[in-house]
C-alpha cells in the first residue's frame, strides 16, 4: 500500500462528519475552486447516481465540458470522479490526492475533514483545474449538512424519498424530506420525482421559502415506457420525442425524465432528439441491474431499492438464486419484505468488507420455505449450483458485494485499495 493509499484509508470512508463550516474554511483555502463552476446538484434516496449518469452523457452531447462526482465506487475512488465521460486516470488521482494532502497540511493544518469531504474537495479542485462547464454532483448522504451542498448550483435535482439512514436523517419522510431538500437554493430550479404526499409538502415548503422554482414530473414534464427498450419523453417545453431507455427497470422511467428535464432547466433550452438518443443509447451504469456473464448484478441496499429490484426479477418469469448481503448498518429485515417476492435459493456469503453483516444474522430474517445455505466467500456463492441451471442467478444487497461479484465473474485482478 503506497503513501497515498494509506492517506485515503487513514481517512476512514465510513466516517461521517456534517461540519459545513469547517469545510467550507478547507475550500476557501483551495481559492474556492467550487464557484468556478455551475452545477447540477442531485440529492433523493434512490436513483441519484442513475440520474447524474443520464444527465452527464446528455449534457456532454449538447457540448458541456462535463464534471461528474458520484458515490460510491465499486473498485477504486477515482471512479467517484469524472471529465467529459472518463473517470480520472490512476495517476492524475494518486498525483491530485498528494498535491491536496500536502496544500492542506500546510494551509489548513487545524481544519478537520472526512474521506468524503477530501473527495468532494477533491472533485471540486479537478473541476475547476479541467474548467469544466458544467458538474453534476452527487450528494453523500442527505443533503442539508453534505460537503457537496458548498458546490453552485443551476439545478437541483431530488429523486424519489424513502426511508434510508433514518438514524442520521430521521425517522419520518417528512424529516428525512427536509434534510434532503437542504440543498435548495435561491434563484434556482428543482427537478423533482413523484413523490408522497408528506414530502410533495415539504418540497413546496422549502422552495418557497428560498425562492427555488420547482418543477415536478408528471405535472411540468413527464416520461413513460412506450415499448420495450423506448420511453416518450414530454419536456418541459412541452415538445414530446421518443428515446431509448437506457437502463433496465421500470423504475428508470422515473429516474430518465428527471434527468432530462434537469438538463433542459440547466441548459435553458429544450434538449435535441438526436444528440439525446445517442448518448442514451452509448451510456452504462455499473452494479445496476447489470447483466455480466448470465449475472444480474445490482446494488440495491434499502427498502427502496428492494421495490424496484423485486419488480425487475418477477418480470424474467424465472426462479430466482438469490445471492445476499447486506452492511450491519443496512435494514435487513426491510429489505426482505420491500423485495415482494420469494427466491428458490437464498445464498450468503461472507463479506470481505468488515462493515459486513454477518451472513448467520441474516438466516433468521429469511423465509422457512426458501432453500438457505451460508458460504464463506462471495466466489463460492457464484459457482453452479446442482439442478439450478434453470434459475436466474442475482446478486444484491450491498455495492461492495456486488463490486466483488462483479471483479470475480469479469475475471479481473482485485484491486489494491
Amino acid at each position: 500500500m503506497g503513501g497515498v493509499d494509506r492517506f485515503l484509508a487513514g481517512l476512514g470512508p465510513a466516517r461521517m462528519v456534517f461540519d459545513l463550516d469547517a469545510f467550507a474554511q478547507l475550500l476557501r483555502t483551495l481559492g474556492s475552486p467550487q464557484a468556478t463552476f455551475p452545477a447540477l446538484h442531485v440529492a433523493g434516496t434512490n436513483g441519484k447516481g442513475s440520474v447524474c449518469a443520464m444527465a452527464e452523457a446528455v449534457l456532454r452531447a449538447h457540448g458541456e465540458r462535463t464534471g461528474l462526482y458520484t458515490s460510491p465506487h465499486l473498485d477504486h475512488p477515482r471512479e467517484r470522479i469524472a471529465i467529459d465521460g472518463e473517470a480520472v486516470g490512476l495517476d492524475r488521482f494518486e498525483e491530485a490526492v498528494a498535491e491536496l494532502r500536502d496544500r492542506l497540511a500546510v494551509h489548513a493544518p487545524m481544519v478537520g475533514y472526512s474521506y468524503f469531504d477530501f473527495l468532494t474537495a477533491l472533485a471540486f479542485t479537478l473541476f475547476a483545474a479541467e474548467r469544466i462547464s458544467a458538474a453534476v454532483v452527487e450528494t453523500g448522504l442527505g443533503g442539508r449538512l453534505d460537503s457537496t451542498r458548498l458546490c453552485r448550483p443551476r439545478v437541483s435535482c431530488i429523486t424519489p424519498i424513502d426511508y434510508d439512514h433514518t438514524a442520521l436523517l430521521g425517522d419520518t419522510l417528512e424529516a428525512i424530506a427536509r434534510e434532503k431538500a437542504g440543498i435548495l437554493q435561491a434563484d434556482t430550479v428543482c427537478v423533482a420525482a413523484p413523490q408522497a404526499a408528506a414530502v410533495t409538502s415539504v418540497l413546496e415548503e422549502v422552495a418557497g421559502e428560498r425562492g427555488c422554482e420547482l418543477r415536478r414530473f408528471g405535472v411540468d414534464f413527464d416520461n413513460e415506457a412506450v415499448a420495450a427498450g423506448r420511453w416518450r419523453y414530454r419536456s418541459l417545453h412541452g415538445a414530446t420525442m421518443e428515446l431509448p431507455a437506457p437502463l433496465a427497470g421500470a423504475h428508470q422511467v422515473v429516474n430518465g425524465g428527471c434527468a432530462l428535464a434537469s438538463v433542459e432547466a440547466f441548459l435553458g433550452r429544450p434538449i435535441d432528439r438526436e444528440r439525446t438518443a445517442a448518448a442514451l443509447t452509448a451510456l452504462r451504469w455499473p452494479g445496476r441491474l447489470e447483466w455480466v456473464g448470465g449475472v444480474l448484478l445490482d446494488g440495491a441496499h434499502n427498502p427502496a431499492g428492494a421495490r424496484a429490484l423485486g419488480a425487475f426479477l418477477r418480470e424474467q418469469g424465472r426462479p430466482i438464486r438469490l445471492v445476499w448481503g447486506m452492511l450491519r448498518d443496512k435494514d435487513a429485515a426491510g429489505f426482505l419484505a420491500a423485495l415482494g417476492m420469494t427466491p428458490e435459493r437464498m445464498v450468503l456469503p461472507r463479506l470481505a468488507d468488515p462493515r459486513g453483516g454477518a451472513p448467520e444474522a441474516l438466516q433468521p430474517l429469511l423465509p422457512a420455505t426458501v432453500a438457505q445455505e451460508v458460504v464463506d466467500s462471495v466466489a463460492e456463492a457464484l459457482g453452479p449450483a446442482d439442478g439450478e441451471a434453470h434459475a436466474t442467478l442475482c446478486v444484491t444487497g450491498s455495492l461492495t458485494l456486488v463490486a466483488e461479484a462483479r471483479r470475480l465473474l469479469l475475471a479481473a485482478p482485485a484491486p489494491t485499495r
